[in-house]
Formats: structure tokens, sequence, C-alpha cells
């Protein structure tokens, strides 16, 4: 497929982006998520954060994904894919698609499921994210779903409009710093191979001896990529040592 530039909308009241879910199908029910699919069918062999996509010049391995893994600020807001989606705009020092070209796959924006938030304000970032990943695979992108979830009362919003059999991504960074953390990234995982069945789930960040288990129990393909910060702070242990 050849990608294509941001479409702007001919409707300039449409403020909801509206637009960009025109050809898309919805989950029926309370939620009416938007239904997608991973349009890639192999496992990335390398993650890249968005963090550093714009400034780093290096190289890009071939079969790397992009990943928005990071801090909500770094790719929302003002000048944040969702704003240059909707307004069919590029920003210099925000989001564009150059920071995009470089790599064969993009997993969406994993914009933040808190326990505290609204429940309104969690659906709203989890349509969001479908959003995206409808909008970016209709401008010719590989783009790979990513999962969040919160407290078992977003379970049914979290994992709708995902179709079954597909390839996801999770973030589990931070996901293991307590217990009722680590039982909540437990319970979603244990939720998500049940609802979804995906493919293969694809992990960023660390993977608890429990996860492992419940992986190993649905007989559930996956593969792990380690956390930038996890990366570094090792670099730096043995740059220290001697």
């Amino acid at each position: 497929m050849t990608k294509s530039k941001l479409k702007k909308p001919s409707d300039k009241k449409d403020v909801f982006g509206a637009f960009l879910v025109e050809n898309a199908q919805f989950t029926l029910g309370k939620y009416d998520m938007p239904i997608v699919r991973s349009n890639v069918d192999e496992l990335p062999s390398a993650l890249f954060s968005y963090q550093r996509a714009g400034s780093n010049q290096k190289e890009i391995a071939s079969g790397t994904a992009l990943h928005f893994y990071v801090y909500d600020y770094l790719f929302d807001g003002e000048y944040g894919v969702w704003n240059s989606l909707i307004r069919g705009v590029e920003f210099k020092r925000g989001f564009n698609l150059n920071k995009l070209e470089r790599f064969d796959y993009i997993i969406t924006p994993d914009y933040s499921l808190n326990g505290d938030m609204p429940i309104e304000w969690q659906i709203w970032n989890v349509y969001r994210s479908r959003v995206v990943t409808i909008a970016l695979q209709e401008l010719g992108y590989k783009v790979i779903v990513n999962v969040r979830w919160a407290y078992e009362e977003s379970f049914d919003f979290c994992f709708a409009g995902i179709d079954k059999g597909s390839i996801v991504a999770v973030g589990s960074y931070g996901c293991s710093k307590n217990w009722t953390d680590k039982n909540l990234f437990d319970d979603g995982l244990n939720e998500l191979i049940i609802r979804v069945k995906p493919k293969a789930i694809i992990i960023y960040g660390t993977l608890t001896d429990s996860a492992k288990v419940i992986l190993k129990k649905h007989n559930q393909d996956y593969i792990v990529f380690r956390s930038d910060t996890d990366v570094a702070m090792e670099e730096s242990h043995h740059g220290n040592e001697g």
C-alpha cells in the first residue's frame, strides 16, 4: 500500500475527527468502539521509542517497530498525534509522518489509563487509540494494535473492537512496582488472551513469573522487548564496573 499524506477534514466544524472513522465498523452494545485489526502478520525484530524518533538519525534496522510507551505529553497535546490527524496538519516540532517513515511497523499510541481517571476519560483514550490505528492504516502504514487496561471495570471497553487472532502489543513497564499493579496487569493479560485470542503478544518491559504462568497456561505466543530505561540502567551499571 502506498503511503499518503494527512487528510484535511472537508468540514471545519468536525472537531471530533468523525471523518477518520467514516469507513470504520463499530462494535455492538454499550461502547460502540471502532473495530481494528493489526495489518501485520509477522513480529518485529526490535522496538524504537517515539521520543527518540525525531532527533535520532541512526540507521534503523529492518523489522523495527516504532512504539509510544512514553509519557503522554511527548506524543499528545496541541501538537500531538491526535490533533495532527483530526486537523490534517503536520507539525515541525510535533507529530509528522516523517518520524514514521523509517520504521516497518507502528505500534498504536499508548494513551494512559490510570485507575483513578474518570471512566469517561478512560473510554475516550481507548477510543482515540482505535481511531489512530485506523487512520494510520489508511495512510498506508503497518500498524500493531496497542492494548492498555486499568481496573476490571475497564475490561469491557479496553478489549472491545480488537479483532480476534490479531497481533497485539502491551506495555508492562512500571506494572510490577507493587502487588496491586502486578495483579492488575496479570488479570488484564489473562482477560486479553481469553477475549481477543491474539495470534501473538508483543510485550514492552519486564515479564514477571506470574505473567509467564498465564502465558504458558494459554499456550500464548509472545515476544518480550526490554524497556529503554532497563537497557540504559544496565549499560550504566556495566560502564561503572571495574
